[in-house]
């Protein structure tokens, strides 16, 4: 009698991604995207392990190891991208540097080798409102111009320096509604979004009310600001890791140490009327180490008042929500994920030690 061959369709990799936030999916990885599992798989993996979709830096300067104020080095930051890779960030939104040495970074490394990065190009400030011979200076009439010609040139974003501080004034706002206005109007026609710098008393409420899309440190955030934010899907990154880092450079009992205690001090309250509100609270290492260490900043947010669940929703889904990317596995998004061998609900630092990470696919 002759025998019938059984035909057996084999996907390469299957993957169980077990959410800590109580979802479950299996997926096969199929041209580095996730589609539903079908016929048999030669290897399968995740199934003893927890998964996020991978932790975002939203507030990074890949450009530089630290605050030197110099221009990129473009093999130092590729490196630095891959090594946040490596620590299991897959998303980042690098905040601006002095040049467009991030923007390099994405042409030159391949997509499978870093994280996926959007970035501003050269941080707009005004005379006197920035550090010094940093970034670039315009006139607070031309920011219009200024801001769509940095978006051509970035990939997503444009960051101003919305304040700084003046001798015998303390921080002072450099740019008033109306200009911000003009500032997002001129980011949003070409598909750009606009972060911005916030540390006086009256910025973060000026830049809520012009329709800013990400709020940077936002020490003195109110609670209707907080509405408004939430309202419209918008983006706080608090920083405090960076805010207490410069605090320690200032002195506790300097002026301007004494404001940004205060400052923080505000922050601890709002972060969990934020998530109430709807705000995507995000966390950022703003050079308080590199992406690698953004596990660090989720951990103090949530030592500030974030539940741990919200502190991981602010490290991990909360960037990929704020700029509509897929948060759960979906099918045909990029196969992107990162494996714990622990529920990082039980201790944040989990995040530091991850298992394994797979980025467009590939399986490191």
């Amino acid at each position: 009698m002759k025998s019938s061959a059984v035909s057996v369709t084999f996907v390469s990799i299957r993957v169980t991604l077990r959410s800590p936030f109580g979802e479950a999916h299996v997926r096969d990885i199929v041209n580095g995207r996730w589609a539903e599992p079908a016929g048999t798989s030669r290897d399968e993996i995740g199934s003893r392990t927890w998964a996020v979709p991978g932790l975002v830096d939203a507030h990074a300067h890949l450009a530089s190891g630290s605050l030197d104020f110099q221009p990129g080095v473009l093999i130092e930051a590729q490196q630095r991208a891959k090594d946040a890779l490596d620590a299991g960030v897959t998303l980042i939104f690098d905040k601006g540097w002095t040049d467009t040495t991030v923007v390099d970074v994405i042409r030159t490394v391949s997509e499978a080798e870093r994280p996926t990065i959007e970035a501003a190009a050269r941080i707009i400030a005004v005379k006197d409102g920035y550090y010094p011979d940093f970034g670039l200076v315009i006139e607070p009439a031309e920011i219009a111009k200024f801001v769509e010609s940095e978006a051509r040139a970035a990939a997503g974003w444009v960051k101003l320096a919305g304040d700084w501080p003046r001798r015998g004034q303390g921080p002072v706002t450099n740019f008033n509604e109306e200009e911000l206005r003009q500032a997002v109007a001129a980011a949003e026609a070409v598909n750009a979004r606009v972060a911005i710098h916030a540390m006086a008393r009256d910025t973060p409420s000026v830049a809520v009310a012009a329709g800013v899309h990400s709020i940077e440190h936002g020490l003195f955030l109110t609670d209707d600001d907080l509405d408004s934010l939430g309202d419209r899907n918008g983006m706080w990154v608090p920083t405090v890791l960076r805010t207490e880092a410069i605090i320690g450079q200032l002195g506790a009992t300097s002026s301007g140490g004494k404001l940004l205690l205060e400052g923080l001090e505000n922050t601890r309250q709002l972060l969990p009327l934020a998530v109430e509100a709807g705000v995507n609270v995000l966390a950022g290492t703003d050079l308080v180490g590199t992406p690698a260490d953004v596990a660090d900043e989720a951990i103090r947010l949530h030592e500030y008042g974030l539940s741990i669940e919200n502190a991981l929703d602010a490290v991990t889904k909360s960037g990929f929500r704020a700029t509509g990317r897929g948060e759960n596995f979906d099918i045909g998004a990029p196969a992107d994920a990162v494996l714990f061998l622990e529920n990082p609900l039980t201790d944040l630092a989990v995040l530091k030690y991850p298992a394994t990470v797979i980025k467009l696919g590939d399986v490191r």
